[in-house]
């Protein structure tokens, strides 16, 4: 009986030696090297990753490698679970983006500020992925919402915190469009001023310009702003992937000079 016992010891010791045998270490240089082999997006490509994810489910980056290509496929639902795990096991890299995505493709202004505020508590306020502060975006969500007050306070927050020149300078142009809709003129037009002042080839800046003006009723002075912005219309800020938030196309700038210089 002894023997036997002795027996099963060493077998289940055997059993534990082999089930407790340690983990290949990941490796991300190792994981992009493999994507690199195979064509970006097809079966195969997802099915390194899958491999990886199944090997390592705690790392992130193969979540978000996942992710991303089936957002920009437009496969949102899948794409977006991906990119939850993603920003749930890695916030300081995913949490600012993934707010963005929300953001700027759903609309979700409340869950965007919070994973916002994630990014910030874990002490990266930048997105590397998609260029951003998180401390900007969260007073862009609150004046999409339409709580001026507070988009006010936060691009306030922002500017005070990193200086003029630390900040993006269309904080300024965001800040001036939420004055605007609460109808302080006054400060609206000191911050495209700023924007004029940093970069005197903005045309949302001019534009913008002359949309208080209009709005005063001073369609004279209107004028003036439109034919700027007309003339620095190739500076037109734009995005390969999509339309920015606050966008400027070139038929509102026509439009507004029809309008008021006509």
């Amino acid at each position: 009986m002894k023997q036997f016992l002795t027996y099963i010891f060493l077998i289940l010791s055997i059993i534990s030696i082999f089930s407790c045998k340690k983990q290949a270490e990941y490796d991300n240089d190792f994981v992009r090297k493999r994507l690199r082999q195979v064509p970006y997006g097809s079966s195969d490509w997802h099915a390194v990753l899958d491999s990886v994810i199944n090997e390592h489910p705690s790392e992130a980056f193969p979540y978000y490698r996942k992710g991303l290509q089936l957002i920009r496929k437009n496969n949102y639902v899948e794409g977006m679970k991906f990119m939850e795990q993603a920003a749930e096991l890695d916030p300081y890299m995913y949490a600012n983006y993934l707010g963005y995505i929300k953001l700027s493709s759903f609309r979700d202004y409340e869950a965007s500020i919070e994973h916002f505020k994630t990014s910030i508590k874990y002490n990266n306020h930048i997105d590397i992925i998609v260029p951003g502060s998180a401390y900007e975006r969260i007073g862009i969500a609150y004046k999409e919402m339409g709580d001026y007050e507070k988009a006010i306070s936060s691009f306030d927050n922002y500017i005070n915190k990193f200086g003029e020149d630390g900040v993006d300078l269309y904080t300024f142009m965001h800040r001036g469009i939420a004055k605007t809709n609460i109808g302080d003129f006054e400060g609206a037009l000191k911050d495209f001023d700023t924007i004029i002042r940093k970069w005197e080839k903005c045309p949302e800046a001019y534009y913008h310009k002359g949309i208080v003006y209009h709005q005063q009723g001073d369609n004279s002075l209107a004028c003036k702003q439109f034919k700027k912005a007309l003339l620095y219309q190739n500076y037109i800020r734009g995005n390969p992937s999509g339309a920015y938030i606050d966008q400027l196309y070139l038929a509102d700038i026509e439009k507004m000079f029809d309008l008021t210089c006509k």
